[in-house]
């Protein structure tokens, strides 16, 4: 779904079971793409920012989740990101 070029198992698959942190900010948002797409909000809710995870609503995210109609994701730019970096940014 998040649309990198491989295969949702050769992708996604690892960081939303769990077997792995996603290492770069891209990752992570194409990773977070893909459980909106899939409805698996539990994964949302463990990759939020700490200071967005107090307003966190996972029912009503998980009824837009489903009602949403998605169409593909487009990475636009990234600054930063890295596994060492502090700070990143993703344009979608």
């Amino acid at each position: 779904p998040c649309q990198s070029g491989q295969s949702y198992q050769n992708c996604c698959a690892v960081y939303l079971n769990g077997s792995a942190l996603a290492p770069t900010a891209e990752k992570l948002m194409r990773s977070r793409y893909t459980a909106y797409v899939r409805g698996d909000i539990d994964y949302i809710k463990k990759t939020l920012a700490p200071e967005s995870a107090k307003d966190f609503d996972a029912a009503a995210t998980k009824k837009w989740s489903r009602e949403a109609e998605w169409k593909g994701l487009r990475i636009v730019s990234v600054e930063g990101g890295q596994a060492n970096d502090q700070r990143a940014v993703v344009e979608f």
